[in-house]
């Protein structure tokens, strides 16, 4: 295990607990605009993870959600870290939340662990490795059929219909075999890198939502892109990430307009 694994999954693991701490104590919620939430747990998630990359790799620089959002996005040790991913989730006690870390050199991910706190898994990759879940090696499904895809999708429907996607988002509903909506990034993108999931679309991510998530599924053996079929970077906002099967036809599915 490289010394990046272990520092990422302790800092994982532990974040967990401070989460967990921060609740029992009791939340404090701030709204930082009308359907944006920040708790107690995701400031003290965050000082803790922030706190040990200053004194592991001082020379780095931090991107992360609540406090540390003007940074290089190429500096040549950067890490990027949601503190809790599925806020809202975690706020209404509903168990799809975690932890993500991912370290980038030059704009290129490095490393990257996601921590689903309620379930106890442990995704991580890093360049040049698989893709593991709690130590074991990950891929995606192999379904070929679009019409046996199991589909996640970006729960804020406002921005599916104020984007125009709506239309191809019904398509895709009704062509596959289900779709879900669980309300955080790197549940959607985890489950499609270790098959529980065959595709999953976002429409507005932010870095800390995908950085570390988006990697572990190329590691898994995936296929992640922009909805014009480009490769993603820390800048890319909207997100398909599948096993690779039906990529191309999900993409001309979302841009159909009825």
């Amino acid at each position: 295990m490289s010394s990046m694994q272990k520092f990422i999954e302790a800092c994982l693991f532990d974040a967990a607990t401070t989460i967990a701490k921060a609740r029992k104590r009791g939340l404090r919620i701030t709204a930082k605009e009308r359907n944006n939430m920040a708790t107690s747990a995701d400031f003290a998630s965050e000082s803790l993870i922030v706190g040990r990359i200053r004194k592991s790799y001082p020379d780095s620089a931090v991107l992360s959600e609540e406090s540390y959002l003007e940074t290089d996005l190429s500096s040549g040790s950067l890490f990027v870290i949601d503190p809790i991913d599925g806020t809202h989730n975690f706020i209404q006690g509903i168990p799809l939340y975690g932890v993500s870390i991912a370290h980038f050199s030059d704009g290129k991910p490095t490393a990257g662990g996601i921590y689903l706190a309620p379930q106890k898994m442990l995704f991580y990759a890093e360049k040049g490795k698989a893709a593991t879940l709690n130590g074991k090696r990950i891929s995606v499904s192999n379904k070929a059929r679009l019409e046996d895809f199991f589909l996640l999708c970006d729960s804020r429907l406002h921005t599916i219909d104020d984007q125009g996607y709506m239309p191809g988002v019904l398509r895709l509903e009704r062509m596959s075999q289900h779709t879900r909506f669980l309300g955080a990034a790197i549940y959607d993108m985890g489950y499609v890198a270790c098959g529980m999931a065959d595709a999953e679309f976002d429409f507005k991510l932010k870095p800390y939502d995908f950085a570390a998530a988006a990697f572990i599924v190329e590691r898994a053996g995936g296929v992640v892109t922009d909805f014009d079929g480009k490769g993603w970077d820390l800048s890319t906002k909207q997100f398909l990430s599948s096993n690779g099967k039906q990529h191309q036809r999900i993409l001309e599915v979302l841009h159909s307009k009825k």
